[in-house]
């Protein structure tokens, strides 16, 4: 018998390799069947054994699942008196005691079944519906082959998925029984789980019972279903194989091999000798190839709406000196720039008309619409934009350290949203900056890149984009630049393909990100003391994780820059216990570099072009206007570094000369 007992326990483990037939909801599941075996060879071990019977009975009973359904005395006592009787029918060879013991075991193969069948009778035929549960588990024994003194509990389980030896049970008692009845004592619906005894909610289940049997394909041939069991086994998933390395971390401090920074900027040594003032530092990147570009296309596209316009170069900067007057100089309307007396505005009344300005605005085009990419969102803008970037580059200041983040153009119908900036609904804009806010190059965000060449899937979105502003920078010659970027960019991958182009990186870097590095953890860190960090060193790429605890808990990556050497700086002035803390020389390159496009922000939400057109790219216009400013005003504080202008007076020198030196003297 104690192999028995140990197949009464085992009935979880068959459970759960069941698989789901389809619309079934919950089957009731089998045991492994026992072997047939010689009564004679069994009888020895259970009469030498009965005294360890009677000590196991209690055991068994609590190992056994156990269910309390609420029913009055006489329902219990028949169900105690049934299960008797089945185990006098199906064990006459046993005695009393062991008897007893398997009499429990149908005792609560009863109740489980009644369980299932409870829910879809009518009270009157409860007693019935009990009756011919005992009928079933007899005849069901005998027709599946289970040797009678050795039934096996059946326990109905929850995991949807039955084996092919449960399919051909239910072929087995199909036969035994006319009609749904076998059904409903083996199918209990998760959806009427509730129980709906009326004589409505029986007949719905009737009903649905006979179209779950049409949907079943049953059949008698043992052999046929052994053949196909593999078949019916799900497909194993296949494991994701990475094809790079596995990574090998190291507690010590990275050891970079980058030359040292020993770039001379010659061309801003250029732009100091030639003392270039506001108006020349600005149209070195609106200059006279792109006021060109932009007649041309304006005049082109006003032809094609049969509008006699015919602009010229000068027409155009007076404009351009209107919408950067509007910059420091706000109005309501823009009418009003026409209509109230006072200096500024009598210089845009003197250059030109409001008629003229208002047809030439509208009319504002930079690429030809024959010839325009469909696959591009911004291809109105493809010539200028262009045209931006080689300028922005070519005279951009040859500087060590460059920020990669994102910006904000402002519009009230954009659907994008960033937070954390001064400007949260407007156009993205990917930008890569100096230190100081120089905007060296920017491509406008769309759902589908159009960088599609050498891109790598496994960067990301992202981690290209940075790879695309490394090659840029790359194209001003080989030198060991240094990028900044936030978490949305960094991983260990990207850090890894800059460092074979030569390019030093640092960056915050999320969790999901650290490629199983062993840091600290954030809930053990916190009950550190503030300045505790904790780092580890990739060896295959020499790249360096640490994770610093100072005005809050940061983790970073850098392919360049390590621990050593430690400074000390001063804590919060709220924290009195603790005046000053560790940072580690990775954070101290960090927090001095991150904030390029930052400060650019800054600069361009003083002064911004507030004239807007009824175009959806009017906006993209205006921002590329006070990028150009804020790069000329930046070019003019490194070339005048004692008697620098601020911003206001740099904006309203620019704005004046426009207006005063392109006014139409002939109107």
């Amino acid at each position: 018998m104690c192999p028995m007992v140990t197949e009464y326990q085992g009935v979880s483990l068959e459970c759960q390799r069941l698989q789901l037939l389809p619309g079934v909801s919950t089957l009731k599941c089998e045991p492994p069947q026992l072997t047939q075996e010689n009564p004679q060879e069994v009888s020895g071990p259970i009469s030498q054994g009965s005294a360890h019977l009677h000590e196991k009975k209690h055991r068994d009973k609590a190992a056994m699942p156990v269910f309390n359904p609420v029913r009055s005395q006489t329902l219990v006592k028949t169900e105690e008196e049934t299960a008797q009787a089945l185990a006098t029918e199906k064990w006459p060879h046993l005695s009393l005691a062991q008897r007893n013991l398997c009499g429990n075991s149908a005792q609560e193969t009863v109740r489980s079944l009644r369980l299932m069948t409870e829910e879809i009778v009518t009270k009157d035929r409860l007693f019935n519906a009990k009756q011919e549960t005992s009928e079933e588990i007899e005849q069901g024994g005998e027709a599946s082959g289970m040797p009678k003194r050795g039934y096996a509990l059946q326990i109905p389980c929850s995991t949807p998925i039955p084996t092919e030896r449960t399919v051909a049970h239910l072929n087995t008692v199909k036969g035994h029984h006319p009609g749904d009845l076998w059904a409903r004592m083996h199918i209990s619906s998760l959806e009427y789980a509730a129980g709906d005894i009326t004589r409505k909610g029986r007949k719905k289940d009737k009903a649905r019972v006979s179209e779950l049997l049409q949907g079943l394909a049953f059949s008698g041939d043992s052999d046929v279903e052994k053949d196909n069991e593999s078949e019916t086994q799900p497909a194993q998933k296949k494991l994701k194989v990475s094809c790079f390395p596995e990574n090998s971390w190291t507690k010590r401090d990275i050891k970079p091999n980058f030359p040292s920074w020993s770039a001379l900027d010659s061309g801003l040594l250029n732009l100091k000798s030639e003392k270039l003032n506001p108006v020349e530092l600005f149209e070195l990147f609106f200059d006279d190839e792109t006021f060109n570009l932009i007649v041309k296309e304006t005049n082109n596209y006003a032809s094609q709406k049969n509008v006699s316009l015919e602009v010229t170069v000068q027409e155009m900067r007076c404009v351009f000196g209107v919408l950067l007057l509007s910059g420091f100089m706000r109005r309501p309307r823009r009418g009003m720039y026409w209509e109230i007396s006072d200096t500024d505005q009598n210089l845009v009344r003197d250059a030109i008309r409001r008629d003229r300005f208002e047809l030439i605005f509208s009319n504002l085009h930079f690429a030809d619409n024959g010839h325009l990419d469909q696959k591009d969102k911004f291809t109105k803008l493809r010539p200028l934009i262009k045209q931006m970037n080689k300028n922005f580059l070519l005279y951009a200041p040859l500087e060590e350290y460059y920020c990669f983040d994102k910006s904000m153009c402002q519009c009230f119908d954009s659907d994008q949203f960033l937070n954390g900036k001064p400007i949260r609904i407007g156009y993205k804009i990917w930008c890569g900056t100096t230190a100081q806010g120089y905007l060296v190059w920017f491509e406008p965000y769309q759902e589908e890149s159009t960088m599609k060449v050498d891109e790598d899937p496994d960067l990301g979105l992202g981690g290209n984009l940075v790879m695309n502003f490394a090659d840029v920078l790359l194209e001003r010659g080989q030198y060991p630049y240094h990028l900044c970027f936030d978490s949305f960019f960094t991983s260990v991958k990207l850090l890894s393909a800059l460092k074979k182009k030569g390019v030093r990186a640092t960056g915050t870097i999320l969790e999901n990100r650290t490629e199983k590095c062993p840091l600290m953890n954030v809930e053990h860190m916190k009950k550190m003391k503030k300045g505790y960090f904790d780092f580890q060193v990739e060896e295959n790429n020499e790249i360096i994780l640490c994770r610093w605890y100072g005005d809050d808990i940061i983790s970073l990556c850098s392919n360049a820059v390590g621990i050593e050497p430690v400074n000390e700086i001063s804590c919060d002035a709220d924290d009195e216990e603790i005046p000053q803390i560790s940072q580690p020389s990775i954070v101290k390159v960090y927090d001095e570099c991150k904030e390029g496009v930052a400060k650019m922000d800054q600069i361009i939400s003083k002064y911004r072009v507030r004239i807007r057109s009824k175009k959806w790219y009017s906006v993209l216009v205006s921002y590329m206007i006070d990028v150009a400013m804020n790069n000329a005003w930046h070019l003019h504080r490194a070339c005048n570094p004692g008697a620098s202008l601020d911003p206001l007076d740099f904006w309203r020198f620019v704005a004046h000369f426009y207006l005063e030196h392109n006014a139409d003297l002939s109107d």
